[in-house]
């Protein structure tokens, strides 16, 4: 029902473009004739330029292009003469090297001659003389030469500014809106001069087919028609089963096998549609009968019909209707199905939109009747991507277990602000605006799909090919003898570095702006940094800070995907251990935020000098209520780099607080307790105070039991339980072995103290309380009980009686 239903959709969309190019070109034919069907200007065309061009011809090219130049020149012209300003400076930039490496060449032979002498040969003098000649004039050469160079910057740079003024204008103006009388006036009763532009092109269309179809042409004109049906409907399905085979056979199961099915169907469409359309346009002008408009024409539409079949094709390739498992994006069946008329749709949208574009182009179109179409095309374009919002959501309450990922909300999010937008201006009567938007979020989805698919594909490529955990990437590295893990470190780094890459380059051709390629883009980027500008004067406008808050926002995201990626793919390849990690991965955080800062300043224009009144009140600041806030970050940071502590560690503070170190903040660190409680430390207490790494250097625990025993116990026999008892316990350590030893002998009893080792301290407190289960246990089977405590009570003792003294005389 859906495919139905698409493809009425499609038709009607067909039956609406080719009713709106007959109701502008059905006219008399004599209008044909008259003198208002004049050659526009866009299709001016420069001479070729040669590849060892001179510099005089440089400069007639140059001023040729100057004189082109106007205000009345229309985009595509204007687009034209920048790149041929650009060519021009490619070959002066050319130009300048070679002169500079014969004027070198030249300077080096007059430095071997030398200074005349008196006496010389006079070849010698003939030989310095022509050497000197020709120095001079090389060295004119060059300064003339750059001279160009820069002559022909400032003129493409020139046209980029008329290019955007021009689209300013057009975007400012307000025309009437499409549910309005008069919008649909000037596309029902089109001016006389629109007529006869269009009839002229619509003539120079028909001559061009009469010539296709004269006795000497026919011929090829019907095989290349024959082939490019052939090529658009069983050629497409035969070659999609034979890649299908081969992704099959020479691809091994996994992501890479869906990543290049998907490029594949792309490809296949590419070539079997856009050969078709390639053949057509072959046969047509298979004797070269076209004239150079028409030629041109002919061949902007061509680039425009492969554009439209590699989308199409991607989406087949992306969605995979027919084979769900190989499908490379996570979408569930219901949604899948529900978007997959939508890749043709888009496909024919995009036709409309570039053919009505380079007709009017090509004609000379008036500004209403351009504007009126434009609105039309955008008016379409809205509709069309309202209604894939619309299945996809529908489709998506059919597949409720199956959770969207937040970047699939942001663009559906996207899609929705931009749809809004196009019909706001529309309603508001900015045809031109709205038209801007439709073009560039046809533009930025298929761009954005493309570079996805890209994306995945080089990651998946990497991985097949180059990790270690693959067949491949293990016989690769044992042929040239590298170790496997630096083989899987050097494939993350260049995963990552290539993805990065990638998704940069696809949203700065998605989200150019207006009025200036891509490359014009990098260009302007590459001079930037070359000039060696400063960060400019304190002079915020609200550009600068809608530039600064989206560098932040970019910022930050980009700043949290390098640490995730470096904590959980990049630095677990390496051999360092958990807390080295941790504390590399907050290093870099640091240093981001400090560059993004800068970046966010320079977004602003902000001048370094402008911030000196900042510094003193800093500095003010610090010396009075800032200080002990400085000196924690300046602690933190001698704990990320020093490293006496770090994230894992066991240690011990004055106080009573000890823990494992949890993360180490700019400020503070966090401990956790035992108790699973945190404790907020400040860093500078680890540097000014005296801490107690436990588990530093893979220090060992001491497990130490001491017992009291009577004084009748026989302290072999237990000297042997408690040996027995350590060497079993599966925590102590061989090495350094258990020992005992008889620390005291008193009047309470003998008091024996047996010690052994385990791997961590954190294990010390588990293995001594099993050993004191399991010592106890034997000695009470053994009937040896330990010294009770015993009360010693000290007495004086009595004086002893005398007897009194007698008289012997008694």
């Amino acid at each position: 029902m859906r495919k139905t239903i698409a493809r009425v959709c499609c038709h009607a969309l067909l039956l609406l473009m080719s009713a709106l190019m007959l109701s502008l070109a059905g006219t008399d034919a004599a209008l044909a004739d008259e003198p208002g069907a004049a050659t526009p200007a866009s299709a001016f065309e420069l001479p070729d330029l040669p590849e060892e061009a001179s510099l005089d011809q440089l400069g007639d090219r140059l001023e040729l292009i100057r004189q082109r130049v106007s205000a009345d020149s229309d985009d595509s012209l204007l687009s034209t003469l920048r790149q041929a300003a650009l060519q021009v400076q490619l070959h002066a930039e050319q130009s300048v090297g070679d002169l500079s490496t014969r004027l070198a060449r030249t300077e080096d032979q007059l430095k071997v001659l030398g200074p005349e002498v008196p006496g010389e040969a006079d070849n010698l003098t003939r030989q310095r003389n022509d050497l000197q000649a020709e120095q001079k004039q090389l060295a004119q050469q060059v300064q003339r030469a750059k001279q160009m160079d820069n002559a022909a910057l400032d003129l493409a740079a020139q046209i980029v500014n008329l290019r955007r003024s021009q689209f300013n204008s057009q975007i400012a103006t307000r025309s009437s809106p499409p549910f309005s009388p008069r919008f649909w006036s000037s596309l029902i009763r089109p001016t006389d001069d629109d007529l006869a532009r269009l009839n002229a092109v619509h003539q120079r269309i028909a001559d061009s087919l009469v010539q296709a179809w004269q006795p000497g042409n026919r011929a090829p004109f019907i095989v290349c028609l024959i082939a490019a049906a052939l090529l658009w409907v069983p050629g497409r399905r035969l070659l999609e089963q034979l890649l299908t085979k081969a992704m099959i056979r020479w691809i091994p199961v996994g992501r890479l096998r869906r990543s290049a099915l998907a490029l594949s169907v792309s490809l296949a469409t590419i070539v079997t549609l856009g050969g078709g359309a390639g053949l057509i346009r072959e046969g047509l002008d298979w004797h070269e009968q076209l004239d150079g408009n028409m030629s041109n024409l002919a061949d902007q539409l061509l680039a425009l019909v492969i554009f439209c079949t590699f989308t199409a094709g991607l989406g087949r390739g992306l969605l995979a209707v027919q084979r769900p498992s190989w499908r490379l994006p996570d979408l569930p069946d219901p949604v899948a199905k529900a978007l997959s008329p939508f890749p043709w749709l888009m496909a024919w949208m995009l036709l409309l939109l570039g053919t009505q574009e380079r007709l009017n182009s090509a004609s000379g179109a008036s500004l209403a009747l351009t504007v009126a179409v434009n609105g039309i095309t955008a008016l379409a374009s809205a509709v069309l991507f309202a209604t894939a919002l619309y299945c996809y959501r529908r489709s998506r309450r059919e597949a409720d277990d199956h959770e969207a990922s937040p970047l699939t909300s942001v663009i559906v999010l996207a899609i929705l602000i931009t749809v809004l937008l196009i019909l706001l201006a529309l309603v508001s009567g900015y045809l031109s605006l709205a038209y801007f938007l439709a073009g560039k979020l046809l533009w930025a989805s298929v761009i954005c799909a493309s570079g996805y698919l890209l994306t995945a594909l080089f990651g998946d490529l990497c991985e097949a090919l180059l990790s270690p955990k693959h067949p491949i990437g293990e016989r690769l590295a044992q042929n040239l003898g590298v170790n496997p893990q630096h083989q899987a470190q050097f494939t993350t780094l260049l995963t990552g570095t290539g993805r990065t890459l990638l998704v940069l380059s696809t949203l700065l051709v998605a989200f150019s702006t207006s009025g200036a390629s891509p490359g014009e883009l990098l260009q302007g980027l590459v001079q930037l940094v070359e000039s060696g500008q400063s960060l400019g004067r304190l002079n915020i406008v609200p550009q600068d800070i809608l530039l600064a808050l989206a560098t932040l926002g970019a910022g930050l995201f980009g700043l949290r995907l390098l640490k995730r990626w470096l904590a959980d793919e990049l630095l677990p390849e390496t051999s360092m251990d958990v807390g080295m990690r941790a504390s590399l991965v907050t290093l870099v955080g640091y240093i981001g935020m400090v560059i993004l800062v800068l970046l966010v300043l320079s977004a602003l224009r902000i001048n370094l000098t402008s911030l000196t009144w900042v510094v003193s009140a800093l500095s003010v600041g610090i010396g009075f209520g800032l200080q002990a806030i400085v000196q924690n970050f300046i602690s933190g940071l001698i704990l990320l780099t020093e490293r006496p502590v770090k994230v894992g560690d066991w240690v011990s503070l004055t106080g009573g607080v000890e823990g494992d170190i949890r993360r180490i903040n700019v400020r503070a660190t966090e401990i956790q307790m035992s108790d699973q409680s945190t404790v907020i430390v400040p860093n500078s207490q680890f540097i000014s105070q005296n801490v107690r790494n436990v588990t530093m250097s893979n220090a060992l625990g001491v497990v130490s039991i001491s017992l009291t025993l009577p004084l009748d116990t026989d302290v072999l026999k237990v000297r042997e339980v408690l040996l027995a008892a350590f060497a079993e316990h599966e925590s102590i350590t061989a090495t350094p072995a258990p020992s005992v030893t008889f620390k005291e002998l008193g009047a309470t009893g003998l008091t024996l103290g047996v010690s052994g080792y385990v791997n961590s301290p954190r294990a010390v407190a588990t293995a001594r309380s099993d050993l004191l289960f399991t010592i106890l246990g034997r000695l009470r089977e053994l009937g040896i009980s330990l010294s009770s405590p015993q009360s010693l009570v000290l007495q004086q003792p009595l004086p002893v009686p005398q007897k009194p003294a007698t008289d012997p005389g008694e």
